[in-house]
């Protein structure tokens, strides 16, 4: 599997709900602004779209064949809200586009993890490492923010 040209290997990750959550309070203005660059070129090519909307449809069936959709809205929005209270503690008016990028990518890795959070316990399992790749398109160009580096180490 590609993102960008650069081929996936397969990792153990290991993400909490908590630890991502914050993670984003820790977040400065320049790591906001600097994410939202990021997430803007995500998506460079036709493949990269391709593998986007694959990753993002994938975790909604897991989640839906999970039945944790409630849970994973309840992330998504508590993710969303900690941007949103981060930026304006910055004294940024909302809306904004950057920081509107940026809720919403944290929105679904929010929702990433918690439909990884039941193969967490299968490493070696097809699912375990679809999950893994899947946490991986949402989160590749991130690791240069301090605070979410250790979340997305191999």
């Amino acid at each position: 599997m590609y993102l960008s040209g650069v081929p996936y290997v397969g990792r153990s990750v290991t993400v909490d709900l908590s630890s991502f959550l914050g993670a984003l309070g820790e977040l400065s203005l320049d790591d906001i602004r600097a994410l939202a660059i990021d997430i803007d070129s995500m998506v460079t090519t036709v493949a990269d779209e391709v593998e986007v909307t694959r990753a993002f449809l994938h975790i909604e069936a897991v989640l839906r064949h999970q039945r944790q959709l409630r849970e994973a809205t309840l992330a998504g929005h508590r993710a969303t809200a900690i941007v949103q209270a981060t930026a304006r503690s910055f004294g940024v008016a909302l809306p904004d586009d950057g920081v509107t990028r940026v809720a919403d990518w944290s929105n679904t890795v929010a929702r990433a993890i918690v439909a990884m959070h039941e193969h967490a316990h299968e490493a070696a399992h097809e699912a375990a490492h679809e999950m893994a790749y899947d946490l991986h398109v949402f989160t590749h160009g991130a690791e240069h923010i301090a605070v979410l580096a250790e979340l997305t180490a191999a």
